[in-house]
């Protein structure tokens, strides 16, 4: 019985975050399980704007992005012979991650340091996820190149 049944691995499509989709995929090749890739379009800030033209059409990009994205990182996986499920959600980073898992995932993400106003208010979402996760959380430190 494998100790992890699939590796979850949480994009935002940044390029400073090919390092994490490179790890987790990497993981999985190594421990022989599955792999997603979680894309999540954060809404927070939408959410208390009502729903208008402007909004759902940055939502459809932002979701054409996305799409764009997990099929390049669906190439990758396909290269190295790594089963890979796709999901874009849309919501809060941190709380989609912990819904989308199960005690027998692994999640792999990247942390980019902040500081100031923005650690204070929204804090982490690597720690969010550690905090409330039932599987091992594994922690990319991301830095800008």
């Amino acid at each position: 019985m494998k100790e992890y049944e699939r590796v979850i691995i949480a994009t935002d499509g940044s390029k400073i975050n090919e390092k994490v989709i490179d790890k987790g995929l990497s993981l999985a090749r190594s421990i022989g399980a599955s792999a997603k890739v979680l894309f999540v379009i954060d809404t927070g800030g939408l959410s208390d704007i009502p729903p208008d033209e402007l909004i759902t059409a940055l939502e459809g990009h932002m979701e054409a992005e996305a799409e764009n994205i997990l099929s390049e990182i669906e190439d990758k996986a396909e290269d190295i012979g790594i089963k890979l499920e796709k999901s874009i959600k849309n919501g809060d980073p941190s709380e989609v991650i912990v819904e989308e898992s199960e005690k027998k995932d692994i999640i792999v993400m990247g942390h980019k340091a902040r500081s100031g106003l923005s650690k204070i208010i929204r804090g982490s979402t690597a720690q969010k996820v550690i905090g409330n996760a039932e599987c091992p959380v594994m922690v990319i430190r991301l830095e800008d190149e």
